[in-house]
């Protein structure tokens, strides 16, 4: 199953219809692949790297870019050919998929188990999974024979000895690359697969000479120790023998704007007792986690 997510925000103490992440980062326990587009034109490239690797990794999808900041924008783009794709599929995994349909065959659906067995199954899931970035990986480089692209599971950008370095997903990733394009010593690592979060993937791209980073949500998770996305860079490092400052921050919540001013300040912040739990794009004179946004 591949589900295309325009993603927007929850309704808490008020209804929005507008972008950020908060409804991808409520599904993230469900087991589903998790894939983030941060354009229009990358949602036309790696949405084919979703089915893809769904029929031939057997796991569901789901390939998710910002509500309205990139699903409504106007764009030219250029479109993938059918032919182009059609000899990508895998026919093997494609067949054996629909072999093990309730009509094919005589097959068990929605059994009970205890705890004699729950448990091992559960964690017998682990090897599809930790199969599956190279998967991905391996149907992205595909596509980037076509279209000439250079995807991966993380893509960077910058400067190849970034000292600081911003991590993020989604349409954010334009804006810090106009930042970072003309500033020594600054990078960002844009996120593109979430689910299954690959170490390997991940420090095949970051430089080993960043010392501090700043990993930017667009959701709110309240009363947690961090947001997903930091949580996750965290975890990247833990059994490092080098570990950089991490500090995390929210932004573009409901489709908050945030450009090229607010990232550089995210940089700046990285030298000025940096925190956890900053925001960026508002003034929060209430609990004081707004950073000073200063003119670029």
């Amino acid at each position: 199953g591949v589900f295309h997510v325009s993603a927007r925000a929850l309704a808490s103490q008020a209804l929005s219809i507008f972008g950020d992440h908060q409804d991808v980062m409520a599904a993230r326990q469900t087991g589903c692949v998790m894939l983030a587009s941060g354009s229009v034109q990358e949602v036309a490239d790696l949405a084919p790297v979703a089915h893809l690797a769904a029929i031939k990794g057997r796991l569901p999808f789901v390939h998710f870019f910002d509500g309205f900041r990139t699903s409504h924008e106007l764009k030219k783009i250029e479109v993938l050919d059918g032919k182009d794709l059609n000899y990508l599929i895998n026919r093997k995994a494609l067949e054996d998929f629909k072999d093990n349909s309730l009509l094919a065959k005589k097959v068990i659906r929605g059994t009970t188990q205890n705890d004699d067995i729950y448990f091992q199954n559960t964690e017998a899931r682990n090897e599809v999974y930790e199969r599956m970035p190279d998967v991905v990986n391996s149907y992205m480089q595909k596509i980037n024979e076509i279209t000439g692209k250079d995807y991966k599971p993380f893509n960077y950008y910058g400067d190849k000895y970034a000292r600081k370095v911003i991590v993020a997903m989604g349409s954010v990733c334009d804006t810090v690359r106009e930042v970072v394009q003309n500033e020594e010593g600054l990078g960002l690592l844009e996120v593109h697969l979430y689910r299954p979060f690959s170490s390997k993937y991940f420090f095949d791209v970051m430089p080993k000479t960043v010392s501090k980073i700043a990993v930017l949500d667009r959701t709110k998770e309240p009363g947690s120790a961090g947001e997903p996305l930091y949580l996750d860079v965290c975890a990247m490092y833990q059994e490092k023998n080098i570990k950089p400052l991490i500090v995390g921050g929210r932004y573009g919540l409901s489709g908050k704007d945030t450009d090229c001013s607010m990232i550089k300040s995210v940089f700046d912040f990285l030298d000025d007792k940096p925190f956890n739990g900053f925001t960026v794009g508002i003034t929060d004179d209430l609990t004081n986690k707004s950073i000073k946004i200063n003119p670029y």
